[in-house]
């Protein structure tokens, strides 16, 4: 298998070239001058919003399936996404791990569970040198709390984001309530996690017919 990766020599991208030698899959750099076509089973995209755009015009062009991890992105961004779908299978997430698949299910399981409005804060914590803020993630997990069939939060989520040395990722959800306070909190503690969802991704949506997939989609065929 050969993949080609935009946003290489990122953090992410390194850390999928090191993992792709784990797995005997070929990482080609995105722009390589020469680069046979013929050969590449799919695009793996984790470099920025303008990247993202270079990514997906190149599958339409190519018919190659687009795994993205890219943040930040805008309406322009997913109209681009609703015309690709129409001719390649891509995948967007904001996190490929299993470990925020499995906090979300925790979160839906304790607010089916109350009864009592509670107040919500997310906080977030990267390194410093990130970019986006909120980071892609918690606005996945605001999204997920908003839409939640009787989440009874009570006001906006309060969402706080945090630069901080070389920290890989955190994520930490409170809910407090007249009863106390429930806190869920995820930790990677290096990048692989999301290297290794983003390859096993990549491999699942080689035979996925033309479509917009969620990584939720990928955990549920694969668990």
């Amino acid at each position: 298998m050969h993949i080609l990766i935009n946003g290489i020599n990122g953090n992410i991208g390194q850390t999928i070239q090191a993992q792709c030698k784990q797995v005997n899959i070929n990482a080609i750099d995105f722009q390589a001058e020469k680069i046979n076509i013929n050969d590449i089973s799919a695009v793996v995209d984790f470099s920025s919003p303008e990247g993202f755009i270079a990514s997906i015009n190149f599958c339409i062009e190519n018919k190659l399936p687009l795994i993205s991890g890219t943040t930040g992105l805008t309406e322009e961004h997913q109209e681009l996404v609703s015309i690709a779908k129409k001719s390649i299978p891509i995948l967007i997430a904001s996190n490929m791990s299993l470990g925020i698949a499995n906090l979300k299910s925790s979160i839906e399981g304790h607010l089916s569970s109350i009864s009592i409005s509670s107040k919500c804060k997310i906080i977030e914590i990267h390194h410093a040198n990130k970019k986006d803020s909120p980071s892609g993630t918690a606005i996945e997990i605001l999204r997920f709390i908003e839409n939640l069939p009787g989440s009874n939060i009570e006001g906006s989520i309060d969402v706080q984001s945090h630069r901080i040395g070389n920290i890989s990722s955190i994520h930490r959800i409170m809910f407090e309530n007249t009863e106390g306070i429930t806190t869920f909190q995820h930790i990677a503690n290096s990048r692989n996690v999301f290297a290794i969802g983003a390859l096993q991704a990549a491999r699942w949506i080689l035979c996925k017919e033309k479509g917009e997939y969620s990584f939720t989609d990928f955990l549920n065929k694969k668990l």
